[in-house]
């Protein structure tokens, strides 16, 4: 094993936790020490090492959530709660459960950016503090991202490593899979801390529909487009296998499909449809850069044989009693995520977990969904394990014109983690021994 390429990766990771400097380019520059220290490791390794599967998901997926977030559609049904829901605390939780139904298909760093700001709106409009309906609509959106193949990076690594298709997601090996247990958890959450947060919280005299949230101005034909973009992309990834097609060119087929007809409609009178140049230019790009870093990061530890050796490190206890090594996996990875970028956590531990099955012959498969769940719930403790949630502290501050302290917003993220690994884990453990061939 090469220690300084882990040295490096750790070292890279750490500054990307506690600096102030753009997470991408940290993380490129230890890829380029990485690649001058480590003998083994060399720039055309580094460019094998990126998964362009997944990066070409990402973006398919983002182009056509850049079409629907611009339409004006998910104001237009948060406009629609606020007419059904008039206490302040039932629309607060009604915007927190749209934006996890809304993060099994759109980027949670849009859902943030669009619900956020209405939480804030509607927190600041009744004369209370936006920090805890922000940051419950920006763990709400971390939350449901890994339930379908398409909402987050984790499921998509789970898909490139492991070859997890679309289906699976719902119902793996004869039992219910990551949508149901994720959704259950994630209603059973919301239920223990709303009457904790928010219960009794209503606004006498206020109409929220009239005053509080606007009527929205829809692009009709942009929004129901890439609804249509959406729902042929899971048409076509439930059925991938037989058409033998990489999810990523499904995924950037269906993009460019959308983005032509669009452009099209707009260049002949449709001047409201937003232009594909801007569609581009509003991209996470920087995120994209990161994940790939991410990937080359990873890469130097394999090719440096750390993976190998953590991997033979943990066999004895994976192989031997599967609820124990379930557990032991949840835990540790749920620990690691909320202190570390949770997407590094979970990329590592998939790509240790498939290199022990190949060498144990074990089944890993209960490992990785424990690995992709806890890596995701775990995340939401702190803004070094998600930095989506982040954007929501900053939202929240902004709104509010005060920072907020360390400990304010974590008595509000580090219960709901906790609450929500437990729950999600004690459901899972009668289903996992399922998931073994």
């Amino acid at each position: 094993m090469e220690l300084i390429v882990l040295l490096v990766f750790l070292a890279t990771i750490m500054f990307v936790i506690v600096s102030h400097h753009e997470k991408s380019l940290i993380a490129l520059f230890g890829v380029i020490v990485m690649i001058i220290l480590s003998p083994s490791y060399t720039f055309v390794d580094a460019f094998r090492s990126v998964d362009w599967n997944v990066i070409v998901i990402l973006l398919g997926m983002w182009i056509i959530s850049g079409y629907l977030s611009k339409s004006g559609f998910p104001e237009y049904v948060v406009y629609l709660l606020s007419r059904r829901f008039r206490s302040y605390g039932s629309l607060i939780i009604s915007i927190a459960l749209l934006a996890g139904f809304i993060t099994l298909f759109v980027d949670n760093v849009l859902v943030i950016l669009l619900l956020g700001g209405l939480a804030a709106q509607i927190a600041m409009a009744s004369k209370r503090d936006p920090l805890l309906p922000v940051m419950v609509v920006g763990l709400s959106a971390n939350y449901m991202g890994t339930a379908l193949l398409l909402g987050d990076l984790p499921p998509q690594m789970l898909h490139s490593i492991a070859g997890a298709e679309f289906l699976d997601f719902i119902w793996f090996r004869g039992a219910p899979s990551s949508l149901p247990l994720l959704v259950i958890s994630f209603i059973a959450t919301l239920a223990i801390f709303y009457p904790l947060w928010l219960r009794g919280s209503r606004d006498r005299g206020h109409s929220f529909g009239e005053t509080m949230v606007r009527l929205p101005d829809i692009e009709r034909i942009s929004g129901w487009v890439s609804i249509a973009g959406f729902a042929i992309f899971m048409g076509l990834a439930s059925i991938r296998p037989m058409l033998g097609v990489e999810l990523g060119a499904i995924a950037i087929s269906v993009a460019i499909m959308i983005s032509t007809i669009l452009e099209t409609a707009r260049l002949h009178g449709k001047q409201r449809i937003p232009a594909f140049e801007e569609i581009l230019r509003d991209l996470e790009w920087r995120v994209m850069l990161f994940y790939i870093a991410l990937f080359m990061l990873v890469g130097g530890l394999k090719a440096g044989g750390v993976i190998q050796e953590v991997s033979k490190m943990i066999s004895g206890y994976i192989v031997e009693e599967l609820l124990l090594s379930y557990s032991i996996v949840y835990w540790l990875v749920a620990i690691l995520s909320s202190v570390v970028e949770h997407d590094a956590v979970v990329l590592f531990m998939l790509k240790t977990l498939q290199e022990l099955g190949t060498a144990s012959g074990a089944d890993p498969w209960p490992h990785y969904w424990a690995t992709v769940w806890a890596g995701t719930l775990g995340s939401n403790a702190t803004i070094a394990g998600a930095p989506a949630l982040y954007l929501a502290l900053v939202i929240a501050e902004k709104n509010r014109g005060k920072k907020a302290s360390w400990r304010e917003w974590m008595r509000i993220t580090v219960p709901f983690t906790i609450t929500s690994l437990a729950i999600l884990y004690i459901i899972s453990l009668p289903i996992i021994p399922r998931y073994i061939e």
